[in-house]
């Protein structure tokens, strides 16, 4: 599914923007090829997913609108729009599976039945439109305009999910030449990450030094280096943070060029001091999604903070795949950040006993080995990197276990 958008939306969208800014005038119609536009795009790459995606907008319309009309309660709007995406999700991420079995795993199978990562961002956004309607701060529900954010092509494969509000609070009703060159830019640089960062670097050259051992499900300390399960999970999930950054930059440049200001996605996530703030600073849309939609209503219903973070990490394990490896990844991450927090509120006790007692409210130590905190951080995220680098969960548990194992065991080797 991605893969339209590096090489079929440039010349679409190069197109596009003049009859967009010279002929089209007015708002509506405006909108109305914008979506026109998303929609006939979508449809030549993935027809079936183009009208599921159009049936899910007139469900969540509709439901939005029986709210508003006092048909439906909050209670059950709310129950309405969670069963649907979870159908929506299940359906696609499983039930395709059963049509591949039948029909085979032929090319044509595959790209019409098997619903692409697109589908997860989609399902979140229209999730967040029925959330922000129910708690007030929504109160617009224009078909036209929810259709257009929803289909909106530069947005739809990767994201990021921008909230409705955002997506036309920020945009600018007038040609913006500033905004314009550097939407194009962000297209430039976006295509040098997923070009020649992602597909010559990674994918053509660290990649193939890589053992081929690695990409088996189990490992034997007679055939590899102990220390090539760390490079593998290391080498995969910075080339995850590029790939999907690259997508950011693409979106973002590409919707720059419509006008519209889509938020941004990373803020220098490798140069963390700590979890909390890596988790701000990663996928910035989805974390603030899991936040705003899970931790928070999960907190004030349970006042358990830690079961709110497990909750949220767990979602946004699931969110990516409904899979056990997913599960442990979320898992691990609540746990670190669990840990994070504990550890924040000692020191913060800490230092306000030292306060207390005239001394200095920072041990020195600490100001020598806080720097510690960013490779630590970075550490942690790749290695939990390892549950999901494998295709069962046994295989990522096991290359984990090799991540940890391995250096220990170099540098015994180098010392003996």
């Amino acid at each position: 599914m991605k893969i339209y958008f590096t090489w079929y939306l440039f010349p679409v969208v190069l197109l596009a923007v003049p009859l967009f800014w010279l002929v089209l005038r007015s708002e509506r119609k405006r909108l109305l090829f914008l979506l026109l536009l998303s929609f006939s795009t979508l449809s030549l790459i993935h027809t079936i997913f183009a009208l599921v995606a159009l049936g899910l907008i007139v469900i969540t319309h509709q439901i939005v609108a029986a709210h508003k009309a006092n048909r439906l309660t909050i209670g059950r709007a709310l129950l309405l729009a969670i069963v649907t995406a979870v159908v929506t999700l299940g359906i696609g991420k499983y039930g395709c599976h059963g049509v591949v079995a039948i029909w085979g795993n032929s090319d044509w199978v595959v790209s019409h039945f098997i619903m692409p990562l697109g589908i997860s961002y989609f399902v979140f956004r229209l999730l967040q439109y029925v959330f922000d309607h129910l708690r007030g701060v929504l109160d617009d529900n224009s078909f036209l305009k929810l259709a257009t954010f929803m289909m909106f092509i530069p947005t739809f494969p990767a994201g990021p999910l921008e909230t409705y509000q955002g997506f036309y609070g920020k945009r600018s009703q007038g040609f913006d030449r500033n905004l314009f060159y550097a939407g194009l830019r962000r297209i430039a640089f976006g295509y040098f990450q997923k070009v020649f960062i992602v597909s010559f670097l990674f994918d053509a050259v660290i990649v193939d030094i890589i053992p081929v051992a690695l990409n088996q499900p189990h490992f034997t300390w007679n055939t590899i280096h102990p220390l090539w399960p760390l490079v593998y999970v290391i080498s995969n999930f910075v080339r995850a943070y590029f790939d999907l950054s690259a997508y950011t930059e693409l979106a973002i440049g590409f919707s720059s060029l419509f006008g519209f200001r889509i938020m941004e996605n990373f803020d220098k996530p490798f140069w963390k001091k700590n979890l909390g703030d890596f988790w701000r600073s990663w996928h910035i849309s989805l974390s603030s999604w899991c936040r705003d939609n899970v931790y928070f209503p999960a907190s004030g219903l349970t006042r358990k903070p830690w079961l709110a973070i497990y909750a949220s990490m767990l979602t946004m394990g699931l969110w990516h795949n409904i899979s056990i490896n997913w599960m442990l990844w979320g898992i691990y991450h609540g746990t670190g950040l669990i840990a994070v927090s504990g550890w924040n509120g000692y020191k913060k006790a800490r230092r306000k006993v030292r306060k207390n007692a005239g001394k200095s409210a920072t041990p020195a130590y600490e100001r020598f080995t806080g720097w510690l905190g960013y490779p630590a951080t970075f550490f942690f995220v790749a290695l939990g990197y390892a549950f999901v680098s494998m295709d069962t969960a046994q295989s990522g548990l096991e290359v984990f276990y090799l991540c940890i194992r391995g250096p220990i065991v170099f540098f015994i080797n180098v010392l003996r």
